[in-house]
């Protein structure tokens, strides 16, 4: 898609750090239009550390909507990119081609850092880009306000329960395992700022799914319930 500049406008105020000027978060990843995606998936933090230049803002904006511009873009750190992450792009291709769904992919915390160590002593430290980085998850789910969030793996629901939990509708609080959580379906509510109750839904990692999720039947069965 073709970023307009109101859109981009709204992108720019989310990468970059207002203090030092600098390209500091990746606050979704995405191919297509995320005004029109249902469904979003979501992990603890940025996987992918990458160091961008100014000069290459809009290009980074663009890439944040065109899923083979970031392929092309990010070619050599995606080298290095985990099996959750690769997972993940496994099941984005399934969504879109069981129900034409353009996944997007975002994190509890958007804040792009060296390693997982360094977001830790971050949040030791309560530091004001850690505290952005949790706020610039919230502003995108009000943002694009779609009808799912996936919370994969059990740091990503540790992660969005401690931040979000106390803000959930319908929500009880358990010691169930991720897999436990995965075939009770919607957990919960998360309200937006519009009145529309987001369903939250947990997942094992995307490590697991493979091409198909043949492992993820109950999860699948959830999904299709929402969006049928």
């Amino acid at each position: 898609m073709t970023v307009s500049m109101g859109f981009y406008k709204v992108i720019k105020q989310w990468v970059i750090d207002s203090e030092t000027g600098n390209i500091t978060f990746q606050p979704f990843q995405a191919d297509g239009n995320p005004y029109k995606s249902n469904v979003f998936l979501v992990g603890a933090s940025p996987e992918l550390n990458l160091e961008i230049a100014m000069n290459s803002l809009k290009l980074y904006v663009e890439s944040l909507v065109d899923g083979k511009l970031f392929q092309e873009t990010f070619a050599q750190e995606l080298q290095s990119a985990s099996r959750e992450y690769k997972g993940s792009l496994n099941f984005v291709s399934w969504m879109k081609e069981r129900y034409n769904e353009n996944v997007v992919l975002t994190n509890v915390n958007c804040l792009s850092t060296e390693n997982a160590q360094m977001l830790k002593q971050m949040k030791k430290q309560e530091h004001p880009l850690y505290k952005r980085g949790l706020q610039i998850f919230e502003e995108v789910l009000n943002e694009f306000a779609p009808e799912i969030v996936i919370l994969q793996g059990s740091s990503a629901y540790k992660a969005f329960i401690e931040h979000f939990g106390d803000r959930l509708i319908d929500f009880v609080s358990t010691n169930d395992t991720v897999q436990q959580l995965e075939q009770k379906g919607v957990l919960a509510k998360f309200p937006l700022k519009n009145g529309k109750n987001i369903n939250i839904i947990v997942s094992r990692s995307m490590s697991y799914f493979g091409k198909e999720g043949n492992s993820f039947g109950e999860f699948k069965a959830t999904i299709n319930r929402i969006l049928q």
